[in-house]
């Protein structure tokens, strides 16, 4: 009887013990966060799934590192798909939680999918919206999956925003070395532009043409930024915050007559076509000496859509274009830097060119065609799909 009951209080005890050790294992595996609106956050040490909420998140996410992605906000179009990891076009689409259109992100459809996906954290990145804590804390309350938002509103948002990431994402030494560059390159350019200081040069930025409808970016909103801090933006103040920018007339556009033109990307260049081709255009002086350019798209817009690091481009590009004796630099060579070190992907001479067809001096001409791009690798994209397979089916828990 003794015997039984030394027996029986000792598997108690190692019971009790076992327990208290898987307990402590269990905690020591998972760490609290705290995001840029003050919600504490748990989280696993070992970040490897992560789910942007929408196309800021998921550029940002991209260049921080492609594999962390188990799912993507939205389908990489095309012109995108070029740049970006094969594996990436795989993946399931989770949809957008802020923007300009109503959420997309349904609390039901991520649940289902994180059924598969095992997701450690839902990215948020951009400017804080005043009931952000609060429609964070419901949607992780509806979901179980941990939310997160960093900031990342204006160009000097992004050094900082680097170093939370990789505190967020446990990849502190990728975070600090995008951190460090972008600090350069901001102390860089704040020296350059003191240089010239009020001898800037006068531009607007053209993101769409219809007819008689011109939609310029505004003076002073957040998708200006860069146009603002580099030369003398004449367009008026912005009254929409939207990324189209605001609406003005033929007529008002000859008025201004800007000492250069930079117009948006778009399919197979037409608003740049319509700038130098349609006799409206041919009186300003931008047109006449050849001074319209077209902003480079791929994978993003560099000018912004949304406005993210990709802007850094074009502050190399245009700060090279209209200040050349400022901003010494060979161009090419930037940009190849910055796409290797941003989306780990090398761009050959054949490729920049397309890219910048018509972004440089001496290039100014109607466009006939589009420029070849180089199709994504088709045992990429099988290897992609491979990936995203054992990603779904390994059912790796938190």
């Amino acid at each position: 009887m003794k015997r039984g009951l030394t027996v029986l209080m000792f598997l108690v005890l190692l019971s009790v013990t076992t327990v208290a050790f898987c307990g402590a294992v269990v905690e020591e595996d998972r760490r609290t966060f705290v995001d840029d609106v003050g919600r504490e956050i748990t989280l696993p040490v070992t970040i490897d799934a992560v789910s942007p909420s929408g196309p800021l998140a998921q550029i940002v996410l991209y260049s921080l590192d492609q594999d962390l992605f188990v799912s993507v906000s939205s389908e990489f179009t095309d012109d995108q798909a070029t740049y970006i990891d094969p594996r990436l076009l795989t993946l399931p689409i989770t949809g957008q939680f802020y923007g300009s259109k109503a959420s997309t992100m349904n609390p039901e459809a991520i649940m289902e999918l994180d059924k598969r996906l095992n997701i450690d954290v839902v990215l948020d990145i951009g400017e804080a919206k005043g009931t952000m804590k609060e429609d964070l804390d419901d949607i992780q309350t509806k979901t179980g999956i941990p939310f997160a938002f960093i900031t990342q509103n204006k160009l000097e948002d992004i050094p900082g925003s680097y170093l939370k990431l990789g505190e967020l994402l446990s990849r502190q030494e990728r975070g600090q070395e995008l951190s460090d560059y972008v600090s350069a390159l901001l102390a860089e350019f704040d020296s350059g532009m003191a240089e010239i200081g009020d001898d800037k040069k006068s531009l607007i930025y053209v993101s769409a043409i219809d007819g008689n409808s011109v939609h310029l970016m505004g003076k002073g909103s957040y998708h200006a930024e860069v146009v603002d801090y580099l030369a003398e933006n004449l367009a008026k103040p912005a009254t929409s915050g939207s990324g189209g920018g605001d609406e003005y007339t033929m007529e008002s556009i000859l008025q201004v007559d800007p000492d250069i033109i930079i117009v948006g990307y778009t399919d197979r260049h037409a608003y740049y076509d319509e700038i130098m081709t349609n006799p409206m255009w041919q009186s300003l002086s931008a047109v006449k000496e050849g001074n319209v350019y077209e902003a480079p798209y791929g994978p993003y817009n560099w000018m912004g859509g949304p406005p993210s690091v990709q802007r850094l481009l074009s502050m190399i590009w245009i700060g090279n274009l209209m200040y050349p004796d400022v901003f010494e630099y060979n161009i090419d060579d930037r940009v190849k830097e910055f796409y290797s070190l941003f989306f780990r992907y090398d761009l050959t001479d054949a490729e920049l060119d397309g890219l910048m067809v018509y972004a440089k001096p001496g290039t100014a001409s109607a466009p006939t065609s589009t420029p070849p791009r180089s199709p994504a690798p088709v045992f990429g994209v099988l290897a992609g799909l491979a990936a995203a397979t054992a990603v779904i089916g390994a059912g790796r828990r938190r």
